[in-house]
């Protein structure tokens, strides 16, 4: 068998997509769980002027939660679409206030939950 027709099957590229879904996810609710277990880490990277209108370590707190809900939500196919664009959403705040050294990775990681989407919600 030729390695040009077993990626060509339909059910092989199905569960490719799968794979990488739950991989991007996987990313997701890691970074979730280490900001709520350890904001302090991400806390240094906050905006001085957001600071001033929530605590650093708050925010992050909270932006860790929302990564996990969003996560476990796509994980379980539930809230439709909702918890993508919430996901996409916080993560574009990330990129346009955090990102500095990490703006590639972050680029990349971003890129990756848009396939994801797109992956999953290939008709509509």
């Amino acid at each position: 068998m030729k390695w040009e027709h077993l990626f060509n099957s339909m059910i092989i590229q199905r569960y490719i997509a799968r794979l990488g879904t739950l991989i991007i996810l996987a990313v997701f609710f890691y970074f979730g769980i280490h900001s709520v277990m350890n904001p302090d880490t991400y806390a240094s990277l906050i905006p001085s002027f957001i600071g001033t209108v929530i605590n650093p370590l708050m925010l992050v707190t909270l932006h860790g939660m929302v990564e996990m809900a969003c996560t476990l939500l796509i994980l379980f196919s539930l809230g439709g679409k909702w918890p993508w664009y919430i996901l996409m959403l916080s993560f574009l705040g990330v990129l346009v206030s955090v990102s500095g050294i990490t703006l590639v990775r972050d680029l990349g990681i971003f890129g990756g939950l848009v396939l994801a989407y797109v992956v999953s919600h290939p008709t509509e």
